[in-house]
């Protein structure tokens, strides 16, 4: 009789499901639904967590904006961060301000985590018009550990500049270079780790893929978007060197992110530093002068190739670097993995390094380092653009 109960109950229950379904303006299956639901319960759940960069930095921010007249807080350098971010913390302090503190600040990267997975969607689509696999794709960015412990757990941003990046790729795809350089500023005008496209950025550029003449749309959106700012009374010259100031601000070879600098100690930062940015450079320019002295074109499988290659080895081998700078190489493997799924062992790989960066145990930090490192020089030995010959080998 139980038995019978729970069945007309489940029946019930779908047969409610399926008609919310049927009401919706376009199909949706009922497991994406679902996912989409679970998705944003976890991150509710999470909400509550209180992470240091909370404490000590978004709920500061938010409670100088709230006792300093909101709008007319930005002329006041009180934050690190560049205004566009700071514009959410001023919209939640006062336009949201009946929400939960905590739950206000962190709404803005929740948000922005579906429309990251949406756009991951529409560039796997790109590779599969049909199927599934599109819908599998939005929905591994969604359940990312990386992608719940930033926005859910931690409140950081990170997803905020890397959709911008995703975008980027997407625009690029399907051929509109206006979008997608205004992608890149808007990315760029968030987060300066933005940069870490900027190799594949430059070889489209020498492929004559994007346009000289578009590049200063970058700066212009950047320019743009703080000057809400600027108007509020801060100086100019202030908003313009933001990131200069910020990376001077720590003096560390790396805060918990697994490359190789896990290895040096700290003591060697004033020598190690310039050495790594000189071998960062060096790296940048043999990366771009191989693809670019190509012959082979660079096709929409190539261009994932490229991207994910440009997002990885940029933290990898630059000094200075923290455990969230490897998010956007995070989302860019997921991308990789189902372009090409013989692969998704790369992805599998990123991701558990990440999650033990949000963990904070440094042990594994450092010993993921290696992994991690031998998974970059095999998506870059594998890339046929770089290494010709394994075109040749495979026909």
């Amino acid at each position: 009789m139980t038995k019978a109960s729970d069945n007309t109950l489940l029946k019930l229950v779908k047969s409610q499901f399926n008609r919310i379904l049927r009401f919706l303006p376009f199909p949706v299956p009922g497991y994406l639904a679902i996912g989409i639901i679970l998705a944003v319960l976890i991150r509710l759940i999470c909400v509550p967590n209180e992470s240091l960069d909370y404490k000590y930095f978004l709920e500061p921010w938010y409670d100088f904006i709230a006792s300093h007249g909101g709008f007319s807080a930005l002329k006041y350098s009180f934050a690190d961060y560049t205004p566009p971010y700071l514009y959410w913390i001023l919209i939640s302090a006062t336009l949201l301000s009946g929400l939960p503190k905590i739950f206000a600040i962190k709404l803005f990267a929740m948000t922005v985590d579906f429309l990251c997975a949406f756009l991951t969607y529409k560039i796997v689509r790109l590779k599969y018009p049909e199927g599934r696999m599109p819908i599998f794709a939005f929905l591994a960015v969604i359940f990312s550990p990386s992608v719940i412990c930033n926005s859910g757990l931690w409140g950081q941003c990170d997803v905020i500049y890397t959709t911008g990046l995703i975008a980027c790729i997407y625009f690029l795809s399907i051929q509109k270079q206006l979008l997608a350089l205004v992608s890149f500023g808007i990315a760029l005008s968030f987060k300066f780790q933005a940069l870490f496209l900027a190799p594949l950025l430059l070889i489209m550029l020498l492929k004559k893929r994007i346009y000289w003449y578009y590049l200063p749309l970058i700066l212009l959106v950047y320019v743009v978007l703080i000057l809400p700012a600027w108007f509020a009374g801060r100086p100019m010259s202030e908003l313009l060197l933001i990131y200069f100031n910020q990376a001077n601000k720590y003096k560390e070879l790396t805060k918990n992110a697994s490359n190789f600098y896990q290895w040096i100690p700290n003591n060697f930062y004033n020598i190690v530093v310039p050495i790594g940015l000189a071998l960062t450079i060096c790296t940048i320019f043999l990366f771009v002068y191989i693809v670019y002295k190509s012959r082979l074109e660079i096709t929409q499988d190539r261009l994932i190739h490229l991207a994910t290659i440009s997002v990885f080895f940029m933290p990898y081998i630059l000094p200075k670097m923290h455990d969230r700078y490897f998010y956007p190489a995070d989302i860019f493997t997921l991308i990789f993995a189902f372009y090409f799924p013989r692969y998704r062992w790369v992805a599998i790989v990123v991701q558990m390094s990440s999650f033990f960066g949000y963990l904070g145990t440094p042990i594994y930090i450092q010993l993921f380092s290696i992994p991690l490192g031998f998974t970059l020089w095999f998506v870059v030995r594998n890339c046929d653009i770089i290494y010709p010959k394994l075109k040749a080998s495979s026909s």
